[in-house]
């Protein structure tokens, strides 16, 4: 089996993060099929030595985040995350590198038998993601990983990553998101989440809704696990903002600053290349993890923590590509998420106009996010990824904005959006491509194919390649 087969073999299974009835039912999920999935393959997942992540906002970046200090500490560390945005070999990561294709080809050939034998039991087949969560664990396994860092996929509870036994939970600020399946209250998503806390494991936490915070200090207590909370550890000075925005010369934003102090150690001036304040608090939350470790006995350096999160490599998240005029991408797929990237854009950029470029999945709140855009927008344009049963048709988000008025238009593929924004953009102005990861993942291929880093310095894009994509 080779790499291409290897995928063709797994995309034969079902992708519920594709599913068009992404609902508890479509979903059907439960841990019985990965548990014999698991035991089949000598149960890698026991092996391991993981920090869990859950949450709504902010998980997959606050793994990143976590794998990038233990990583600095000079622990083998694995990354699992979801979804990706170019190739699938995003899933699997080991010290930033990651899984190569023939890794993927040679541990798919492994596992196969299994899946075949899972699949054709009572439990039936076997999904997507279960498929790379069984694959993650047992190359991380394989591999001797000292860490792994393993984010849900979605909730906690009946997630195929909850039959870890970690070293370390996690739990990243919740939001009324996948309502369908999770529930409709901050304390019923809060109690799907909170299925991760386990007896005696230290819990960093991030700041959370009240109704969020007391399911899980009852769970916590229940299990007599420990909870460090990242906002405790935040250095609160009047006279100093916490965190703080540095510029290049050109007024361009590069990195913030902040300070943190917990119990063993003081952090001043930790620096983090992610924008915006709820990044600053993903990294706060993540050396609450640190915090959470060094407690049980783990070594992690002062200087780990600093260099960690300086370069930490996370793509897609307020992620300047091009400055002139300013392209931005970020995975904003929520009212929460989306005031989270309005607000940066305003506080962070300086612009004359602001167009966005939107694809949407059918299970998010449209009238919601449309609102919040409405707001910042001074032009919108609506697209749809391709080849995802999931995506809203562009035309049915035009619909469902029709309050916007006349500066909302519609392309039918995302380079058609990309090259009418482009040709229409002043240099000053700034374009920002959001709605779902999908399609930030579509923009940074589509950028990587048609513009060249001198583009990215700021000198205009000539007509010819700005056609080459009509």
């Amino acid at each position: 089996m080779d790499y291409k087969a290897a995928l063709a073999y797994i995309e034969g299974f079902i992708d519920y993060e594709r599913s068009p009835d992404f609902s508890r039912q479509a979903r059907f999920y439960n841990l019985d099929r990965i548990s014999l999935l698991l035991e089949l393959l000598g149960n890698p997942h026991d092996k391991l030595q993981v920090v869990h992540i859950a949450g709504s906002k902010g998980k997959g970046s606050t793994a990143a985040l976590v794998a990038s200090v233990l990583t600095h500490a000079g622990y083998k560390t694995g990354l699992f995350t979801s979804p990706h945005l170019i190739t699938p070999r995003e899933r699997c990561r080991i010290d930033g590198e990651l899984i190569s294709k023939s890794d993927v080809a040679f541990y798919i050939e492994k596992l196969k038998p299994a899946i075949e034998t899972v699949s054709a039991s009572e439990f039936g087949r076997v999904s997507f993601f279960e498929i790379y969560t069984a694959l993650a664990f047992f190359y991380f396994a394989d591999k001797e990983t000292d860490f792994a860092v393993i984010e849900v996929g979605l909730g906690g509870r009946l997630d195929a990553t909850n039959v870890v036994t970690p070293v370390a939970t996690v739990i990243t600020p919740i939001g009324l998101e996948h309502t369908a399946i999770l529930g409709e209250t901050y304390t019923e998503i809060a109690s799907e989440k909170a299925e991760i806390i386990k007896w005696g494991c230290p819990l960093a936490l991030a700041p959370q809704h009240s109704d969020a915070r007391t399911v899980f200090e009852k769970v916590a207590s229940e299990r007599e696990a420990s909870i460090i909370e990242s906002k405790d550890l935040v250095v609160q000075d009047s006279c100093t903002p916490n965190p703080r925005l540095v510029r290049n010369a050109d007024g361009m934003p590069i990195t913030q600053q902040f300070d943190m102090e917990t119990d063993s150690e003081r952090y001043p001036q930790l620096t983090l290349p992610l924008l915006g304040h709820h990044q600053f608090i993903n990294a706060t939350t993540a050396v609450a993890v640190i915090e959470c470790l060094k407690q049980k006995g783990y070594i992690v350096p002062k200087t780990s923590v600093y260099a960690g999160l300086k370069n930490v490599q996370w793509q897609g998240r307020i992620q300047r590509i091009m400055s002139s005029p300013i392209v931005v991408l970020d995975g904003a797929h929520s009212p929460a998420s989306m005031e989270a990237l309005c607000r940066t854009l305003h506080q962070s950029f300086r612009y004359s106009q602001v167009t966005f470029i939107v694809s949407l999945m059918r299970d998010k709140n449209l009238t919601a996010i449309g609102s919040v855009i409405s707001q910042t927008a001074d032009f919108v344009i609506t697209t749809q990824v391709l080849n995802n049963p999931r995506v809203t048709p562009a035309k049915e988000i035009q619909r469902a904005w029709k309050s916007i008025g006349d500066k909302i238009t519609t392309c039918s593929t995302p380079e058609k959006a990309i090259a009418k924004a482009l040709s229409e953009a002043s240099p000053t102005d700034l374009i920002c491509v959001t709605g779902s990861l999908y399609l930030v993942g579509q923009a940074l291929e589509i950028f990587e194919s048609n513009f060249s880093a001198k583009d990215n310095t700021g000198i205009p894009l000539s007509e010819r390649k700005i056609a080459s994509l009509q």
